[in-house]
């Protein structure tokens, strides 16, 4: 009896979970579609549709229907071939098809008869567009590579798109899409719930210099308008974030971008930039850990920077103030005060040391510390099963970002997120029912 109720109180679980879990899982993929004809016209049932990733030599069959259809839904983002075949048919080999997230790709494949073994190569790819309702654009990942960005920051890209802008807001910078304030853009990471991620911020209110390195960003998918049930949550837009994964080969990269005062423009009003110095710097490496089967890859980036601002540390104006240490309603009138800058400079430092015990004459040092790191594996279980985890690690120590005094220093920040996608398809169906598992939450300190 304990065991059925709880198979009962299990099955239970997993119907009402279903379509969320279904729907987190389709958002990190895309499809691959297609109808098989003969020269005349009419529909080649039962050929045998071969889709292979050419990064992992992961591979898939399908077999076309009585009308000659065939569809690969839930395909990792990539390179693919396809290959058609049956009795009596040359053998088609599609090259080139290069698949994005959240990409629908309908490619139409006529072969023709042939009584001896015969293949013809296809290079170029014929894609009939599908007819969706939302307004979407993805930026591929040679675009994220060969794009300069100051800062590295993934977000900056978004601007490459039609209607998206990046405003300046009180706590940082704001995504703003066709209109909609940034709060109510949802941002997921391979499928899991990133808003924490992005928007989370240190004490006093700002955000981390970086939040996951560019180099572990393979590419992004923005949904202006329109965006399927399985996005959700939002009532704006939805931005779509999806990880760099190990291939059959060894691949990495290592940068180091440096900045400093004798390389910058001054400020607006003329005045050098002091003491100014920015280090930023990572790599990526990724590979198999059994070919064909087991990957990983590893991103991480630091950032080291320094700026000094003299504030009220230097004399203001042309003219020093004529009074040493001068005091309100003490050793200074008002029309000294209203005279001088300097004067009124001096005048407040000393009311803040006095009633307030605060030495605010000093320079402050504005300081970036930030480091991001990322670990990706993935593992083809078999032809119909895959299943990959994603962990994103973030610290950060800004002083001085937010209030430009050096007694208002912020402390640190750490972020993570952890998310796992499983993709099961069962034989004889095309139905994804595959779990998918995301959890961000803040470090403690």
């Amino acid at each position: 009896m304990k065991k059925l109720l709880s198979g009962v109180i299990i099955l239970t679980l997993c119907l009402f979970f279903a379509p969320t879990i279904w729907g987190q899982a389709q958002i990190t993929t895309g499809t691959v579609q297609g109808d098989v004809l003969d020269e005349r016209g009419g529909s080649v049932p039962g050929a045998s549709v071969e889709a292979k990733n050419l990064d992992t030599n992961y591979t898939r069959a399908e077999t076309t229907d009585s009308d000659g259809h065939f569809i690969f839904p839930s395909l990792a983002p990539g390179r693919y071939t396809l290959t058609i075949s049956k009795g009596g048919f040359a053998t088609i080999v599609q090259q080139n098809v290069n698949l994005t997230v959240g990409q629908v790709l309908s490619i139409p494949v006529t072969v023709k008869v042939s009584s001896v073994a015969q293949q013809i190569v296809v290079t170029d790819v014929p894609v009939i567009a599908a007819t969706t309702t939302e307004s979407s654009a993805t930026l591929e990942e040679a675009a994220i590579a060969t794009t300069p960005v100051l800062g590295r920051k993934f977000e900056d890209l978004l601007t490459l798109t039609p209607g998206v802008s990046i405003s300046q807001g009180p706590d940082g910078d704001e995504i703003n899409i066709n209109g909609q304030r940034g709060i109510f853009n949802n941002i997921s990471l391979d499928g899991g719930d990133y808003n924490n991620g992005f928007f989370g911020e240190q004490v006093g209110g700002q955000r981390a210099a970086v939040d996951i390195t560019l180099e572990a960003v393979k590419e992004f998918q923005i949904i202006a308008s329109g965006a399927n049930a399985e996005f959700g949550r939002s009532a704006g837009s939805a931005i779509n974030v999806i990880t760099k994964s190990g291939t059959n080969n060894f691949h990495g990269s290592a940068f180091e971008y440096f900045r400093t005062e004798s390389l910058t423009a001054a400020t607006s009003d003329g005045k050098p930039l002091k003491n100014f110095r920015r280090n930023q710097f990572g790599g990526s490496f990724g590979g198999p850990i059994k070919t064909d089967k087991l990957f990983f890859f590893g991103a991480t980036e630091g950032i080291r920077e320094d700026l000094t601002r003299d504030n009220l540390s230097t004399t203001l104006g042309g003219t020093a103030c004529p009074v040493a240490s001068p005091v309100f309603n003490t050793n200074i009138t008002d029309t000294q005060i209203e005279g001088n800058p300097d004067c009124q400079r001096q005048v407040l430092l000393n009311y803040m040391s006095t009633n307030f015990n605060e030495d605010d004459g000093k320079a402050v040092d504005h300081q970036v510390r930030n480091a991001s790191v990322f670990g990706r594996v993935d593992y083809n279980l078999s032809s119909r099963n895959q299943v990959f985890g994603s962990y994103s690690y973030d610290w950060s120590k800004n002083p001085n970002q937010t209030f430009d005094v050096p007694s208002k220093a912020l402390p640190k920040f750490r972020w993570l997120t952890a998310t796992g996608t499983a993709r099961f398809l069962p034989p004889n169906l095309t139905k994804l029912t595959s779990p998918t598992r995301g959890k961000t939450g803040p470090g403690m300190r």
